[in-house]
């Protein structure tokens, strides 16, 4: 399980939002909100789908990408033990994928039934602000620091090129090598939400969470900060377990 990981980066498709020249690579995501059934933990989850579940991916008819994600930082009121968080290369892969799962997967799902109680299952599309750099390992783990977005009155999608662009040399500048990536809600999303967008970025440790978190302080009491057309809200922190690369 050496492959090179791809996280949701390098493999993906270009989706035209604004012109030619700005086209994002997008990618579909699908998550599960998960609880353990009694008498299992994360351990048992693990074990399953580097096992089970690995045997079956290999099989899938298109590039796909799995991890399990547990709480780092979090509110305990959001009620969460873990989530399945996969990746396709757009919609139609992910279509394909689900096809082929039902017809295939129904034992491996039954196995899955076992272990953890899921309470919502949610497709995003997601386009990435910042290509990851860091060649991590198929089975790596990372974190994820994930921001509720508004945009601010008057702003809207039309201006988000810009402030990336801005976002990007802030990044540079902290040779920040994680990739940044914002998730629009699709399918089976919550209809309670009232949020236009989230934030993902990716870290390798909480180390270098904790620098970014710093400098991020330091641009606040300067006024370089490089916010400019969003509202976000403190992130929620989590653990990324990858199982799978976005390649099969």
């Amino acid at each position: 399980m050496k492959k090179t990981l791809i996280l949701i980066a390098l493999i993906g498709s270009s989706f035209q939002v604004f012109s030619n020249e700005d086209a994002y690579v997008t990618y579909t995501g699908e998550v599960l909100q998960c609880n353990f059934n009694k008498g299992r933990d994360l351990d048992k989850v693990l074990e399953f789908v580097r096992n089970d579940w690995y045997e079956l991916a290999d099989s899938y008819p298109a590039p796909y990408e799995g991890n399990v994600v547990t709480p780092q930082l979090y509110d305990d009121n959001e009620g969460y033990d873990l989530y399945w968080v996969g990746f396709t290369t757009n919609n139609n892969a992910m279509g394909q994928v689900l096809d082929w799962f039902s017809v295939n997967g129904t034992k491996t799902f039954a196995k899955w039934q076992s272990l953890v109680d899921c309470a919502s299952w949610s497709q995003w599309d997601i386009f990435e602000v910042r290509a990851n750099q860091t060649e991590y390992q198929e089975g790596d783990n990372n974190i994820w620091a994930m921001h509720s977005c508004s945009f601010k009155q008057g702003k809207g999608a039309s201006d988000i090129r810009e402030n990336d662009n801005v976002w990007n040399k802030f990044l540079d500048s902290l040779d920040h090598k994680g990739g940044v990536w914002r998730w629009w809600a699709a399918g089976g999303s919550s209809l309670e939400e009232t949020n236009d967008f989230y934030v993902n970025m990716g870290f390798s440790s909480m180390t270098e969470y904790g620098n970014y978190r710093d400098a991020r302080l330091k641009s606040l009491v300067d006024g370089t900060y490089p916010e400019t057309i969003a509202d976000c809200l403190p992130p929620r922190v989590y653990s990324v377990n990858n199982i799978k690369a976005i390649s099969n």
